[in-house]
């Protein structure tokens, strides 16, 4: 890949690209390398992993504004817009806790439900209280160290979901684990990654002074 000869909409492009994920990959690394996990909502989470990859979308922007196709840039926000507000997770749909195993994340919910005095079982990785009030299942990515928790209530009772949220955030500030080695190899990578869009820029910096002088001078 020769960067030398990339116009500066390119070299913002794809630093607009690789900072994002290089900052994500820094923080996930950071939040690894604590001394205990780390619990955000779903939503969060989702709004967070979208920031990164909205960037991606982006490419065909300076093309089509430079032709007559401007209108396909406000059906694709239009489009993009609504797919996301339909993904995009209720504010009781679960939560992500970060740096934990699945088998602890476990231990640390078995311990809330039981102080909430809710009584079910597991089927795997799914639990399921008495009552059929309360639903849990758990989505695990052992590589990154993340572990993801769907809550269901049957009625919707948005009280039980914070008691919950509540509960399991008390035990794990009681945590104390020493850090992963993969916080550190994340870290390390978010780094690296952040110093190809700092070079990239450093290159065309005469380049992108003139774009940007143009375009507001």
């Amino acid at each position: 890949m020769n960067f030398a000869s990339y116009q500066p909409v390119d070299v913002l492009m794809l630093v607009g690209n690789i900072a994002p994920i290089a900052v994500y990959l820094l923080a996930l690394g950071l939040v690894n390398s604590h001394a205990r996990p780390h619990l955000i909502t779903a939503r969060a989470d989702f709004v967070a992993l979208t920031s990164v990859l909205v960037p991606v979308l982006l490419w065909p922007v300076p093309n089509l504004a430079r032709g007559h196709t401007a209108w396909l840039l406000v059906v694709g926000f239009v489009v993009a817009a609504i797919v996301f507000w339909h993904l995009l997770p209720s504010r009781n749909a679960g939560f992500v806790v970060y740096n934990i195993s699945e088998a602890r994340c476990m231990q640390l919910l078995d311990q809330t439900l039981y102080s909430m005095e809710l009584s079910g079982r597991w089927r795997g990785r799914t639990w399921r209280s008495r009552d059929g009030r309360l639903t849990l299942q758990l989505h695990s990515f052992g590589l990154l160290r993340n572990v993801s928790i769907a809550v269901d209530t049957q009625p919707p009772d948005e009280a039980l979901v914070d008691a919950l949220a509540q509960g399991l955030a008390a035990r794990i500030r009681q945590v104390a684990q020493l850090p992963s080695t993969m916080g550190a190899c994340l870290v390390l990578l978010g780094i690296g990654l952040l110093v190809v869009p700092m070079w990239m820029v450093g290159r065309h910096i005469h380049d992108l002074v003139d774009a940007m002088s143009h375009l507001f001078g």
